[in-house]
């Protein structure tokens, strides 16, 4: 980063501007926002503004107005921080290629900030149309790694632009939870965090047209518990616009050993831009049904608790990944008996029913529900209370509770003699009697089917619609109200809405 800094100001308060020191526009699209930050150094500085000013790239630029700065002419902004302690970014713009603009074109961009109690600085970032873009080449998916065992991955780029990248690469890259990546770099820095990951430097130039991979591959050891995940990479020139969420102060260790370098590699239509690739390990998830006893008087209406317990010893994690459940569990009635807590889409919500089954009505054979838990650990149980009608006394009468395997992403279960269990009735009352007409429920009359989770070692689950903990409260639930939330919106609106955060900030997994 360009750092400009003032001469000693009297007040003891300096401002410290951070800019990156090139901006590559292409010659068509958008170009990436610029990178841009200010610091009040030796206390707190107030009133503090920051101008931006491109107008030397007038004809060769629009501007696309971000954050919270205004326009003050064309290709001007200005950027009200107000009172400052410590470092602030700021999101000012990002700009457009006109269709005037050819590559080789250049400019500036200029930085004034000020403040009520401390001096002027200034700063500038060169731009070039047409500078160097770097375009990274998929990782192969993996399979079939132990659990606990380490695996490798070699990072590639191209330059697919029109300009080198002739003061080097910088690539960062990131991982789900479950793995870890060595540290044996020293040109490379780590953070304690898997999603934020580590970042090399290279100062190997690329030229247009050039393909570079490390010379020694990444080494990653997976947990005993991974059963999923993923790894990815970035690469941009050093000097021009890093991702929005990157920030150096999160890599506070550096690697010992020898440094990461680059060797040249053809390049070719593999380099698609995506450095992402997923890995599967060949642990297992041993899932347990759990079942409950049906038990009253015939014409009854009582409650049950059924589900599924995570034995372990792996875990299924999809928090980063595109599963909308680590299985399914299936639900049959005893004969004789009636599931009648089966709302509607129209009846979830907080601090109503959760309702992760299908079909959404009463009196279904079956029913199949989500183990909505993209968090699903060993000791983890996701169940669902239903509601049931005890209608007439069958001997023997016995319904099941089965375990069922999402197939996009198996747990594997080596033990299938607890993937089912039963439903049992108790039911007192004549074998011929029927339900009187009161005790009859309808499918949208105050059902009571409640989807809940319970934490690691807990058993059957809770009763009552509470939620005590586990995968499900924070990612499987919540998330069935969420999407029936947006439906119920979308309906009483009259209109489809899409709200999107435009140029958010990269976290964790990218370019997927």
């Amino acid at each position: 980063m360009a750092v400009a800094t003032p001469a000693a100001h009297a007040a003891g308060t300096t401002l410290v501007l951070d800019a990156q020191e090139n901006y590559y526009l292409p010659t068509e699209g958008e170009g990436p926002n610029l990178n841009l930050g200010i610091t009040a150094s030796g206390g707190d500085a107030h009133d503090v503004s920051v101008a931006v000013d491109a107008s030397s790239l007038a004809g060769k630029a629009t501007m696309e107005v971000t954050g919270d700065c205004v326009s003050t002419g064309t290709l001007k902004v200005r950027c009200d921080v107000g009172p400052l302690s410590g470092k602030e970014s700021i999101d000012p713009f990002f700009l457009k290629p006109t269709a005037a603009a050819k590559a080789g074109d250049t400019g500036a961009i200029t930085y004034t900030a000020t403040a009520s109690d401390a001096a002027t600085v200034t700063g500038k970032t060169d731009v070039l149309v047409g500078g160097p873009k770097l375009v990274a080449r998929p990782y192969p998916a993996l399979k079939g790694i132990a659990p606990g065992a380490v695996f490798e991955r070699i990072p590639a780029f191209a330059d697919t632009g029109a300009a080198p990248a002739d003061k080097g690469v910088m690539l960062w890259a990131q991982d789900s939870d479950g793995v870890s990546l060595a540290r044996d770099h020293s040109n490379c820095h780590y953070s304690d965090q898997s999603d934020i990951g580590a970042w090399c430097r290279f100062d190997t130039p690329v030229a247009p047209g050039a393909a570079y991979e490390t010379d020694a591959p990444l080494r990653y050891t997976a947990s005993k518990d991974t059963m999923y995940g993923y790894n990815t990479y970035l690469a941009w020139p050093v000097g021009g616009s890093a991702p929005d969420s990157f920030d150096p102060s999160d890599f506070p260790d550096t690697g010992t050993g020898a440094p990461l370098g680059l060797k040249s590699v053809a390049s070719g239509s593999g380099f698609t831009g995506s450095g992402y690739g997923t890995f599967a390990t060949t642990q297992h998830a041993d899932y347990q049904a759990l079942g409950d006893t049906v038990e009253g008087k015939v014409g009854e209406t009582v409650s049950i608790t059924v589900g599924v317990r995570n034995n372990g010893p792996g875990r299924m994690d999809f928090r980063w990944g595109d599963a909308d459940n680590s299985g399914t569990f299936v639900v049959t009635p005893p004969a004789g008996t009636t599931i009648t807590g089966a709302p509607g889409p129209g009846e979830q919500g907080d601090p109503g029913p959760l309702w992760s089954c299908t079909p959404g009505k009463a009196g279904a054979k079956s029913y199949t529900c989500d183990i909505a838990s993209t968090d699903f650990g060993p000791g983890d149980s996701v169940t669902q209370e239903f509601t049931v009608r005890i209608d007439k006394v069958v001997p023997d009468a016995r319904g099941s509770v089965r375990a069922v395997e999402n197939p996009e992403y198996p747990n594997r279960d080596d033990d299938a003699a607890n993937d089912t269990a039963a439903v049992t009735v108790k039911a007192t009352g004549s074998a011929t009697s029927s339900p009187s007409p009161s005790a009859s429920a309808s499918a949208s009359a105050s059902p009571s089917a409640t989807a809940t989770a319970s934490p690691s070692g807990s058993g059957a689950g809770t009763s009552g619609g509470t939620t005590t903990g586990g995968g499900l409260a924070a990612t499987g639930a919540d998330g069935v109200l969420l999407r029936a939330g947006i439906a119920v919106l979308l309906v009483a609106g009259g209109a489809l809405v899409f709200l999107a955060a435009r140029r958010s900030r990269l976290q964790g997994v990218s370019g997927r």
